[in-house]
């Protein structure tokens, strides 16, 4: 079964991988915004999301997909910088966060590409508009500033909830440590 589908919040992304999983749709592969699923037996797997370190290249990524694997966590397909692992439900419980420093490392390893795109658009937004504003035509910039500016809105519904997540978790360390 192949089913299109758009995310922009990597919480809602897992849940619904996983409540597939619970109907017996395993996930096989995604390309672009294309989710292909087999038939399985129902609530077989339990699938997590990963986002990797901008640092890790090559050698590092297959040495930590190799750690994985050696614990029993199979990597079902790498986009970029995430990582989609299953791990069948016979194993127990499947977390990739044993602390919540590991936790709060993850919602860094997020902010650190939002932050970098909503910049990048921000200012793409505002060069091209100025562009178009100075030559009083509506040309390529008016639209390239329109497609940047609708990046932007796009991309800060995802950074608010990971600054939102990061903060509810630093609060939840704060008191644990008093």
């Amino acid at each position: 079964m192949r089913i299109f589908k758009v995310f922009s919040d990597d919480v809602k992304e897992e849940q619904w991988i996983n409540d597939m999983a619970n109907q017996g749709w395993h996930l096989k592969k995604i390309r672009f915004s294309f989710y292909y699923f087999e038939q399985g037996e129902q609530g077989e797997y339990e699938y997590r999301l990963e986002v990797l370190d901008h640092f890790l290249k090559g050698k590092d990524v297959k040495e930590y997909v190799d750690f994985t694997e050696s614990a029993g966590i199979e990597l079902v397909q790498k986009r970029l910088n995430w990582l989609y692992f299953r791990q069948h439900k016979s194993k127990g419980p499947f977390e990739l966060y044993s602390d919540a420093s590991s936790k709060l490392n993850y919602f860094n390893r997020m902010l650190s590409i939002y932050y970098p795109l909503l910049f990048i658009n921000i200012l793409a937004a505002c060069t091209n508009g100025a562009f178009a504003l100075g030559e009083l035509t509506y040309d390529w910039n008016f639209f390239i500033s329109v497609m940047n500016l609708l990046a932007v809105l796009l991309l800060i519904v995802p950074t608010i909830n990971v600054i939102k997540r990061k903060r509810i978790l630093k609060k939840e360390m704060a008191m644990f440590e008093n």
